[in-house]
Formats: C-alpha cells, sequence, structure tokens
C-alpha cells in the first residue's frame, strides 16, 4: 500500500512539473537539451501507456489537460 501512495506522489510530482514547464514555455521539453528531456519521456510513457488503455480515467483527463494548453498557446499565437 505503502509504494502505491508513493507511485501516485511522483506521478503528480511529475505531472506539476510538466505542467509549470508548459505554463511557461507554452510547449513540451525540447528532446535535444538534456536538462528536462526527463519530463518529456515522462510525458511520451504516460501518452503511450493511456493509448494501450493502461492509464487511470484520473491520469488520463489530467494529460489531455496539459495537451489543451499546449494547443490554446497555438491557438492564441
Amino acid at each position: 500500500m505503502e509504494a502505491i501512495k508513493i507511485t501516485e506522489v511522483h506521478w503528480h510530482e511529475k505531472y506539476n512539473l510538466l505542467k509549470d514547464y508548459i505554463t511557461e514555455h507554452h510547449h513540451l521539453p525540447d528532446k535535444k537539451k538534456n536538462e528536462n528531456r526527463s519530463l518529456l519521456n515522462w510525458w511520451k510513457y504516460n501518452k503511450r501507456c493511456a493509448k494501450n488503455g493502461k492509464l487511470s480515467p484520473e491520469r488520463k483527463k489530467l494529460l489531455q489537460e496539459l495537451s489543451d494548453m499546449r494547443e490554446e498557446h497555438y491557438l492564441n499565437f
């Protein structure tokens, strides 16, 4: 049970880091830059999990919110 809580906290920490990054930069991290590559890898992994039906509805919704943030910026640009 404790491992599940830690995993949940870790997932939300990464989510919040990526959300902050997108809020500031209006896009996903650049794969060519090492400093934020882990966030990009986290994003790709979770998108793949969502596509394969291995992500909870709550997490899918949160990932969609990140996608919407990116799209909103491009529409308002």
